[in-house]
């Protein structure tokens, strides 16, 4: 695939350079899929009303053979779709898109929906890392997965333009600056491993090589690159792997200030 070649020769860089290129190249699949013409959205709703791809949260205990089999599909051929080069790579909270493999949202029972992630986006397992919110309040609005036949490597949070955005662990920056798509954004580095995104931000606070603490703001939330409106985009990012980021944040209750909308797309 064109998209594993070019991740390949992008890891033989500077990691700072090599994520910021990925990230720009993930942006312009996922994000620009958004602002398809008016006309190639409304065909494309119309056959495809009810459809969703099929995906799956692997939960602990899983492997790719038993996910494949779950789903009648070859362990090579999940591999493949979801860039995995060795059956080891598997990690809990992870979200695999399962290969030919689609369904009608509408006319599934909750039952059968549940086992693709659905209805509930909050039923997620927890990934032993944990890191803590980039915001105090605000409404998850698009969630991680395929969204307009693309894959979304973060979630998105909706608040106001200036609601600050905070760092969701002790570490370094990275990157501060403009990337297409994301906008204006702040990419951290952690320890073990872990890389968060804080992109669309209107300011961002900090600069690269500056040392961050967990819950310092970073940025405020804004509308830069390419969204609808004044919201975060964030990521966590294992190994530079796109991790579903639900796993790795505690379950809003009612004092958090978080809460959960369906996918809009922001």
């Amino acid at each position: 695939m064109v998209e594993n070649r070019i991740s390949y020769r992008l890891a033989l860089l500077k990691p700072r350079l090599a994520l910021a290129m990925v990230l720009v190249a993930t942006c312009a699949a996922g994000c620009a899929s958004q602002t398809s013409s008016a006309a190639a959205s409304a065909s494309y709703r119309s056959a495809h009303r009810n459809r969703r791809i099929a995906s799956h949260t692997v939960a602990p205990g899983e492997t790719v053979y038993h996910i494949a089999h779950q789903y009648g599909v070859s362990t090579g051929r999940l591999m493949e779709a979801n860039n995995l080069g060795d059956p080891r790579d598997l990690r809990v909270g992870q979200v695999l898109v399962i290969p030919g493999a689609s369904f009608d949202e509408a006319a599934m029972p909750p039952a059968a929906a549940s086992m693709f992630g659905l209805p509930d986006p909050w039923s997620v397992p927890r990934a032993d890392r944990q890191f803590a919110w980039p915001v105090a309040a605000g409404t998850v609005s698009s969630p991680f997965g395929m969204r307009n036949g693309a894959m979304h490597d973060g979630v998105d949070i909706a608040a106001p333009a200036g609601t600050p955005v905070y760092a969701a662990d002790d570490g370094t920056v990275i990157f501060e600056g403009h990337l297409h798509g994301y906008g204006n954004v702040v990419i951290v580095q952690h320890s073990g491993g872990y890389v968060t995104v804080y992109g669309h931000n209107r300011r961002n606070l900090v600069s690269a090589g500056a040392t961050v603490a967990r819950g310092q703001q970073i940025a405020e939330i804004g509308d830069s690159g390419r969204t609808t409106g004044p919201n975060l985009h964030f990521e966590v990012r294992y190994n530079n792997q796109a991790e579903n980021p639900l796993a790795y944040l505690s379950q809003p209750n009612g004092t958090t200030g978080i809460t959960f909308a369906r996918n809009s797309g922001s």
